[in-house]
């Protein structure tokens, strides 16, 4: 399987399970790009045209989410093309019923863990505790 760039090169549905806890898998995927290339944090920052803040923040743990203005110019100053890339197409007749009903389990679980959150904490309806006036 060759080495793809961008978002979408894994499974394609993916992103709707795996949540980016910790920081974006991309940083770490440009990160042995350039250093198998040998070349700086910071001269990578002027190839691609970025702050150098924005490269040391990505690649030091501060950015978690780059946009992804910033992935396509690094995957330019790299010579990469950053793209999304195909490799089947989705059944989406089945596809889209399993995404809503995993949609659907996932804000009931939301629903529960806000509703836990207020029951810990005396807020019944989410809010702080009020006898409706207003001040």
């Amino acid at each position: 399987m060759p080495n793809r760039i961008g978002h979408n090169s894994g499974t394609l549905w993916l992103t709707r399970s795996y949540n980016f806890i910790d920081k974006d898998p991309e940083i770490d995927r440009f990160r042995t790009l350039y250093q198998r290339d040998r070349i700086k944090e910071a001269d990578l920052a002027v190839l691609a045209g970025l702050s150098g803040s924005t490269v040391n923040n990505m690649f030091g743990g501060k950015t978690r989410r780059p946009q992804h203005a910033t992935f396509a110019k690094m995957a330019g100053a790299l010579g990469y093309k950053y793209d999304l890339v195909r490799d089947d197409r989705p059944d989406y007749a089945s596809e889209i019923p399993k995404a809503r009903e995993e949609r659907k389990a996932y804000r009931a679980m939301l629903a529960k863990k806000k509703e836990r959150a207020a029951k810990r904490n005396g807020h019944a309806n989410g809010h702080g505790k009020s006898d409706g006036r207003s001040k």
